[in-house]
């Protein structure tokens, strides 16, 4: 790309994983389509950490709470942090824009901002309007629906892209006209995911992976950041058939990767642990049952790869993934059960049903093939003015 390349300012922020992903996945595609712009990223927290809400009132930086809030399983305080937050950002907003505004100013002007994280996109929008006029302003949701009020979408945004018709209800209903509403096909994934499917595919990723035809392959995959009870879930599982074969991915988070290797010696080589991997296609596409949090990439991930999921949802649970346990449930793409300690038992009872787990995996053929990632980054560069690539 030469100089007169349109740039346009990704920002994101390091709170949990999803966004992380999506930055990386809309990075990866535009370099693979060869996108007639050039992203540049920036995080949010950093441009105006000397502002941090939260951290006025607890102490703590937004993101190292979201991400202890994850670590220590205590999501059920998730809901007071999101309401002390959006106070915080309500009584310290004209200088939130003000900050946001001189930071724009002083940098090269963009032919888009994109944002991929909620909370701060009427901030962001103000913002933008103050110290870039004309510059729109496109909001990508990497959740399945919105969180209302003030967490994905506020009125005004110049650009919504949403992966679901719930999504798209929800903006129109918050008066974003319905033609600035994208409706893509599902959840932003990274590019590697269209290079990993298929049975052979599969066949070559089982190999991999030393699964015999009757090994029944269960993978737990609780975010970035890994949750305590895989530990104690992956030892249930061995002990309830010995046809499972479990693959429990850590994360980012060594102690509990340290915590399973008695587990993975004594297993006999039924349980591999992994930490952080960019591996995951290839995993799901070797696996029989995703076991995980109602996260939109993993579901997402999972219904890709043509993986039925079993999944929890109780006081624990993020109000943002609440939704996602219902489009699990409501559309039949696997179970939902309200405590950890039931998966096994859930588990146990697929794996006898195969009836039913074949009903599941019609379900999940039957939804719309997802190309989001591809399909954001031509509505991205619709708002930048210039013709996409026609390569996939």
């Amino acid at each position: 790309m030469n100089q007169s390349t349109p740039e346009v300012l990704l920002f994101t922020i390091d709170a949990g994983g999803g966004h992380r992903a999506a930055t990386r996945a809309l990075a990866a595609a535009a370099e693979e389509r060869e996108a007639p712009f050039r992203f540049r990223v920036e995080s949010f927290q950093q441009t105006l950490l000397p502002l941090d809400v939260l951290k006025r009132a607890t102490g703590v930086p937004l993101e190292d709470a979201y991400n202890l809030i994850l670590r220590w399983h205590a999501n059920a305080l998730m809901v007071p942090l999101l309401r002390l937050m959006h106070a915080g950002i309500r009584v310290r907003r004209r200088a939130l824009v003000r900050t946001l505004a001189g930071w724009l100013r002083a940098q090269p002007r963009p032919a888009a901002v994109v944002s991929i994280f909620p909370n701060f996109n009427g901030v962001m929008r103000d913002a933008i309007r103050e110290a870039l006029p004309g510059v729109p302003l496109v909001v990508v949701l990497t959740d399945l629906a919105d969180f209302p009020p003030r967490f994905w979408i506020e009125p005004g945004l110049d650009r919504v892209v949403v992966g679901t018709d719930e999504a798209r209800e929800q903006a129109v209903a918050i008066g974003i006209p319905a033609a600035r509403v994208s409706r893509v096909s599902g959840m932003v994934l990274h590019p590697r995911f269209y290079r990993a499917g298929g049975p052979e595919a599969r066949a070559r990723a089982r190999a991999e992976l030393a699964l015999g035809d009757g090994d029944f392959a269960v993978t737990l995959l609780f975010g970035g950041k890994g949750s305590p009870e895989m530990a104690p879930l992956a030892e249930r599982l061995l002990e309830a058939d010995p046809a499972f074969r479990v693959v429990a991915i850590c994360g980012e988070n060594p102690r509990l990767f340290e915590r399973l290797a008695p587990l993975e010696a004594r297993a006999g080589g039924r349980l591999l642990r992994l930490g952080f991997t960019d591996r995951v296609a290839e995993i799901l596409a070797a696996s029989d049952l995703l076991v995980t949090k109602p996260g939109p990439g993993s579901l997402s991930e999972a219904f890709h790869q043509r993986v039925p999921v079993v999944v929890t949802r109780n006081i624990h649970t993020i109000p943002q993934e609440r939704f996602n346990t219902d489009f699990v449930r409501d559309r039949g793409l696997g179970l939902v059960v309200p405590r950890w300690r039931e998966i096994p038992a859930a588990v146990l009872g697929l794996f006898r049903d195969t009836a039913g787990r074949a009903s599941m995996r019609d379900r999940i053929a039957a939804l719309p093939p997802n190309r989001a990632v591809f399909e954001v980054i031509d509505v991205i560069a619709g708002e930048v003015g210039v013709t996409p690539s026609s390569r996939r």
